[in-house]
């Protein structure tokens, strides 16, 4: 399947409840209860989505309940916004309402930020010579 051409509408009043992935592009306007995954998934006004997400581009104007992995995160000024929000670039429109957990510079390639601990022994045999790293 080609995923450049895959796009879900979830319409006002539909209810799913499931997994959802390989999605191009998904707009909820309806209520979902799901684990997603897509490149660009929107939230309508009228949308509630609990779940987990993970996606490049969030837009969120509705309901949003759940832990979040996202590139860059747009909450519009009706989004309510509840649970764990895991970003690299977030936007807030006045009146955005985030009542949750947010973490910045979140990357998919590591599973974290921090940096690996230096090697203890290396560490000791350069104290013991007066050798430092340049």
């Amino acid at each position: 399947m080609d995923i450049s051409k895959t796009k879900a509408v979830i319409g006002e009043g539909a209810h799913f409840s499931g997994t959802i992935s390989n999605a191009k592009s998904i707009e909820i306007n309806g209520t979902v209860e799901a684990d997603l995954e897509a490149e660009k998934v929107s939230i309508g006004p009228e949308g509630e989505f609990r779940g987990a997400i993970k996606s490049d581009l969030v837009v969120i104007s509705g309901h949003y309940h759940g832990e979040m992995h996202a590139h860059s995160v747009w909450a519009t000024e009706t989004a309510q916004i509840a649970g764990e929000v895991h970003y690299q670039s977030l936007q807030m429109d006045r009146g955005a309402a985030l009542n949750c957990r947010v973490v910045h510079n979140w990357t998919e390639d590591t599973g974290n930020s921090v940096a690996e601990p230096e090697d203890e022994d290396a560490a000791s045999d350069d104290a013991e010579t007066g050798d430092e790293a340049s």
